[in-house]
């Protein structure tokens, strides 16, 4: 018996909560727009929509021609918002290609600046050794313009040691 109480109390909520929803969507709007399509809704048409195209408004009256609608709307965006025309797929393309372009182009220049940096710290590396090479003391041959080999000699070990201090001042940055 209690069971039976408590499927039928649940029933009764049921259609209760049915019949509130179907109150909510009475509060319907429908109007034809300029292209000749019936537009429902929620809310009120749009301010530019004629009196004799709404053909449904909340509380089931159907405007007559002539008529103004029963509910103003408040408008919240001055006019020209109103008139301000959404891009066309075509406008968001160019949009998209040229963004993407800019992206691609900021990409590049990124791997080209990290390229430089690579090869200025090889560069850098590399005189450093030479320097530190030239510093030892080690014996260093050179070969001239025929191929024949010797060594380099005092001044010519301060040449080139100035010549990779200015190597380094430059790759070193």
């Amino acid at each position: 018996m209690a069971n039976l109480i408590a499927k039928r109390t649940l029933q009764l909520l049921a259609g209760g909560a049915l019949m509130l929803f179907a109150s909510v969507s009475y509060a319907q709007y429908v109007w034809v727009d300029a292209n000749g399509t019936k537009q429902f809704s929620d809310r009120p048409p749009p301010p530019g929509i004629p009196a004799k195209n709404i053909l449904k408004q909340p509380g089931g009256s159907a405007a007559k021609a002539g008529e103004a609608p029963a509910i103003s709307v408040p408008s919240t965006t001055p006019a020209a918002a109103d008139d301000k025309v959404p891009p066309s797929l075509a406008d968001r393309e160019a949009d998209y290609r040229k963004r993407a372009k800019a992206k691609e182009e900021a990409d590049k220049k990124a791997g080209t600046a990290a390229a430089d940096k690579a090869r200025n710290k090889a560069a850098c590396e590399g005189a450093r050794t030479y320097k530190r090479n030239l510093d030892q003391g080690t014996r260093v041959t050179t070969t001239d313009k025929n191929g024949d080999a010797s060594y380099m000699d005092d001044a010519q070990r301060a040449a080139e040691v100035a010549r990779a201090n200015k190597n380094i001042a430059q790759a070193c940055k």
